[in-house]
């Protein structure tokens, strides 16, 4: 199973991770995905987002993926592990 680290909402960004928000949107729960050189494009599905994020993170050679809550019941145990810092 995947594992991510939360990132607190309002929290600085770090340099070395991509940063996954969650959120909701016309009534559906999508992700944003954005890394230090490359800004959120169009909302995702969470599942895709984090696939991204994962990518992004061997293509670039960042450490990890944080996740951004916009609201802390809107994560699913099947998109993997939520980890507190």
């Amino acid at each position: 199973m995947a594992s991510y680290e939360r990132l607190p909402l309002g929290a600085r960004y770090p340099h070395d991770a991509v940063i996954v928000t969650v959120r909701r949107a016309l009534g559906r729960t999508v992700a944003d995905v954005a890394a230090v050189d490359h800004i959120a494009d169009f909302p995702l599905p969470v599942s895709r987002a984090l696939e991204q994020a994962t990518l992004w993170c061997t293509e670039m050679g960042l450490a990890r993926v944080q996740v951004v809550l916009e609201d802390e019941r809107l994560w699913s145990a099947e998109w993997g592990e939520l980890k507190d810092p």
